[in-house]
């Protein structure tokens, strides 16, 4: 059986995490190794469930003492593909592979933002085997970057509908002392720039001037906290806009949600929408990146331009008014996960590639 190194160098848990430990659970015709830091969410989930875990410290992209341990691993395990989940484990990895034998190397690309402009970086894409884009969206930005475009492979990220059925979540409703005839609108995304909680939270001011009994539950951790606890204070939201940090429990908090907002100023894909949508929660996002490749304007959730809070606002505005329509859209939601973003789907389009750099 050959085998595959998956190596992802993030010390927290976010959409490409989920990834790579799907892929490394279910892709059952390969032998699978992760690398990843030590007491990462990763290394935890996956020994937890029996997966082969090497803990790597992994201290920016060219951490050579990272690239020597990676090293070791491929060397010893007789790696036949080594897979990059990550921006640092791409130089790492690279750099491992490349002086560790006949390996390929096969990278997976999740953001839509380009390629910098320096040797360096064009030196990294161009002696990978394979690059997977996460959506149609990345391919076209890496394609427009100079990237030979037989080279990429779309492979959209899949997610686990069984997770998010016949759930119960009772123990939210008084965790968060919520009353059950609030209307509660969620948002799941990390605290960084990207995510553009700024637009979140003055949409959120106009939503509840027309709506004083919406609650807006934001799950999520990162550098941005503070700031955003102070813009929530300047607009007397303290009541109406609850953080509640890094959750697990992503399934019993969608369950919860009369509505699913993300605000993302870049996205490769949006996972965090795909997860609602397996709950049957309507969508309001962003049209950028690779969202309209999963929202599909007027059908199965509403699209609206990005950093423009009033255009948010109006969307959310329109779907709590009409709830049929949302319930129409998020019925739609769940038929294309179903259909295109199924975790067996990604897995056997990963496959594929696998099979073809083996042969």
């Amino acid at each position: 059986m050959d085998t595959i190194l998956h190596i992802d160098s993030a010390k927290t848990w976010r959409g490409g995490q989920q990834q790579v430990f799907y892929l490394a659970q279910r892709l059952t015709d390969y032998d699978n190794i992760i690398a990843c830091p030590p007491q990462s969410p990763l290394a935890e989930r996956a020994k937890a469930i029996g997966l082969k875990v090497f803990p790597v410290q992994m201290h920016g992209e060219w951490d050579l003492l990272a690239v020597c341990k990676l090293k070791k691993i491929i060397r010893k395990n007789s790696i036949d593909i080594v897979h990059l989940h990550s921006s640092h484990a791409h130089a790492l990895g690279l750099l491992a592979a490349k002086s560790s034998g006949n390996c390929k190397v096969v990278l997976s690309r999740r953001v839509n933002f380009p390629i910098k402009k320096n040797i360096l970086s064009r030196a990294k894409y161009a002696n990978v085997d394979r690059i997977i884009a996460i959506s149609e969206r990345v391919r076209q930005v890496l394609v427009a970057d100079g990237l030979p475009k037989e080279k990429i492979d779309v492979v959209y990220s899949g997610v686990d509908i069984k997770r998010f059925q016949n759930v119960e979540a009772d123990y939210l409703i008084s965790e968060l002392a919520l009353n059950r005839d609030k209307l509660i609108i969620g948002n799941i995304a990390a605290l960084t720039w990207d995510k553009d909680h700024r637009t979140l939270i003055e949409a959120a001011r106009i939503v509840v001037d027309e709506f004083p009994e919406v609650i807006f539950l934001i799950a999520g951790e990162g550098p941005l906290r503070r700031e955003i606890e102070i813009l929530i204070k300047k607009f007397n939201l303290e009541e109406k806009v609850k953080l509640f940090g890094f959750r697990q429990d992503i399934p019993e908090i969608l369950s919860i949600l009369h509505l699913f907002v993300l605000s993302s100023s870049w996205e490769g894909l949006g996972t965090s929408l795909l997860d609602a949508f397996a709950s049957r929660v309507p969508v309001v996002a962003t049209n950028i990146g690779g969202i309209p490749e999963v929202v599909r304007d007027g059908v199965n959730g509403i699209l609206v331009p990005p950093g423009n809070p009033d255009a948010l606002a109006g969307a959310v505005i329109s779907l709590l008014k009409n709830r049929d329509l949302a319930g129409r859209m998020a019925k739609e939601g769940f038929r294309l996960v179903k259909e295109k973003f199924s975790i067996e789907r990604m897995v056997e389009e990963t496959r594929k590639i696998y099979d073809r750099l083996v042969a």
